[in-house]
């Protein structure tokens, strides 16, 4: 009774945490995906010039502030808190995650998972290197 206890407080933790940071960890997906194509910066040739939401949003990503071409705020520091808190649930929602994965799967499809989920972002790494 106690262990099936401490998997519905897991599952709650997990799920309350995950809809909490849910809209602000789907903003930080989106804006970094445009950010590591660098859509946020003007071209060297002039032919691509970012619209002024992508710029203004990726500050909000990069700098912790709402900036555009008019105001240049400083950064916010409660949002930056926010940041840091966002990024502890996120490790603990991932955490919690992985423990219920052992308990409601094979076990080594899990260590097969977490072995390629770090074996592929490598090679993808080292195949730029050659």
């Amino acid at each position: 009774m106690g262990e099936g206890m401490n998997i519905k407080v897991m599952r709650n933790i997990h799920l309350y945490l995950g809809v909490f940071f849910a809209p602000l960890l789907l903003f930080f997906l989106i804006s970094g995906c445009w950010q590591t194509f660098d859509f946020h910066h003007a071209s060297e040739d002039g032919r691509y010039k970012p619209p002024a939401i992508i710029k203004s949003l990726s500050q909000v990503h990069m700098d912790q502030r709402w900036a555009d071409s008019k105001m240049k705020p400083e950064p916010s520091i409660p949002f930056s808190y926010l940041v840091v808190l966002m990024s502890m649930g996120l490790l603990v929602t991932t955490i919690l995650g992985i423990v219920m994965a052992f308990k409601y799967t094979r076990g080594w499809i899990v260590w097969a998972l977490l072995f390629l989920g770090m074996a592929v972002p490598w090679f993808f790494l080292w195949l730029a290197r050659r």
